[in-house]
């Protein structure tokens, strides 16, 4: 009965050091998986992920009004007689387009910005912080 019981704790025990050792393997390679990927906003802080969410939200309501109103403005192309006078007409053309077109940069850029701040947000709320982090690192298999 002794030699019974005494059995079932070294099963026991190899079992937990099993545990415990793909536990540690899990944890080193989730480590190594998450520092591998990109994340540009990985150093900053909560609050500062945060403040920075709204001014590029609002930076970015406000470029999408200014070309929502360069947008929605009509080139009237003048009819030129001469060549010269339907080139610079051209010119003038182009230059409102290209206007327009560097509008939708600024704000695309502003975008892609806010969209991955947004995601470093997002990405930190799913991992969570403090034992939750630890605990996902330890049992998470992609």
């Amino acid at each position: 009965m002794a030699k019974e019981k005494g059995s079932q704790v070294v099963l026991l025990l190899v079992l937990l050091g099993l545990v415990a050792g793909a536990g540690g393997w899990n944890y080193r390679r989730n480590v190594a998986i998450e520092a591998a990927a990109p994340r540009p906003y990985g150093s900053y802080s909560l609050e500062d992920l945060e403040a920075l969410k709204t001014a590029y939200e609002s930076e970015a309501a406000r470029h999408k009004e200014h070309y929502r109103a360069a947008s929605s403005r009509k080139v009237d192309v003048r009819d030129g007689g001469l060549i010269g006078d339907q080139v610079v007409e051209f010119e003038r053309v182009q230059r409102i387009s290209q206007g327009k077109r560097d509008i939708a940069k600024v704000y695309a850029k502003n975008q892609v910005q806010l969209d991955e701040v947004k995601a470093e947000i997002a990405y930190r709320a799913e991992i969570g912080d403090g034992w939750k982090l630890h605990f996902t690192r330890l049992t998470k298999y992609p």
